[in-house]
């Protein structure tokens, strides 16, 4: 499981202005990652407390480590997202009314977990809170597809190669990063578009780029590039979606399309509706 709002993804840190935004709610989030044993080997039994929140309205805060998970002024639809790593239009949740409610989930452990133990009490403890189940299913939709048919553009280096070895350090502060972050959108409009003064990954995949772009799209976003491993990059300022696009296929050399396609969706319903269907 990639840890990330908006989403930060693992390692990948987006700003808005001078505070980072979860799911594009939030005015601060901060985190770090640690990961180890299974969920299993854990000595300490998971203890999920979820609580109405004491946040004020229109602010959220957001922790994550290996033996922690802390988050606080998220409704549950959000919850869902940030904890399966979804976009939050990847996730079918029947409303009930209660969709405004906000809460705060705390999640602390003796031992670190990896993503997959972390993941699975974290949806367990949902589960049961509200009684819900949430299952996976493909469905066919509207999509922008990322390809690379000519490989990566010229601006797309791979990581540990040489060609950006500034990124962690000088170059970093000219995009406003602290040394050792691996993304960040510096100048980004807070208003929804989608726009930034610019774009600067280290040691990225673009699996995690794609989930770290998808949510300031319009559609879904599957990646079709091929291209594996880790990469750095770093594009200059765009104002819009489509000059965004230009950028990373003149620059990354990636191709931004309209297509459709089977995308993963998360099926949220009420444990007693999901029952009776059986």
């Amino acid at each position: 499981m990639k840890w990330a709002p908006i989403s930060a993804c693992l390692g990948w840190i987006l700003m808005c202005g001078i505070a980072g935004l979860a799911m594009g709610q939030g005015k601060s989030s901060t985190q770090s990652f640690r990961r180890s044993v299974q969920a299993e080997q854990v000595n300490s039994p998971a203890d999920v407390h979820i609580t109405p929140s004491t946040m004020k309205a229109g602010e959220t805060s957001m922790e994550i480590g290996g033996d922690r998970w802390l988050a606080r002024g998220y409704d549950l639809k959000t919850l869902i997202s940030q904890i399966y790593d979804m976009d939050s239009r990847r996730i079918d949740y029947a409303e009930d009314g209660s969709g405004n409610a906000l809460y705060d989930v705390n999640l602390t452990l003796a031992d670190d977990v990896d993503d997959d133990g972390m993941q699975r009490m974290l949806k367990d403890a949902l589960e049961k809170k509200f009684r819900l189940t949430i299952t996976s299913e493909s469905r066919a939709m509207d999509v922008y597809v990322l390809t690379a048919p000519n490989g990566p553009g010229s601006a797309l280096h791979r990581h540990g190669t040489g060609a950006m070895t500034k990124l962690a350090a000088g170059d970093a502060e000219d995009f406003g990063l602290e040394a050792g972050q691996q993304i960040t959108y510096e100048g980004r409009d807070c208003t929804g578009k989608s726009s930034a003064n610019g774009i600067a990954a280290s040691a990225g995949t673009i699996s995690e780029f794609r989930r770290t772009l998808e949510p300031d799209l319009d559609r879904l976003l599957v990646d079709e590039t091929n291209l594996r491993g880790n990469y750095d990059f770093k594009i200059g300022n765009y104002a819009n979606q489509q000059e965004l696009f230009k950028l990373l296929h003149e620059q990354l050399g990636i191709m931004v399309t309209a297509a459709q396609r089977k995308v993963t969706m998360l099926t949220v319903r009420p444990t007693q509706v999901m029952q009776a269907a059986m």
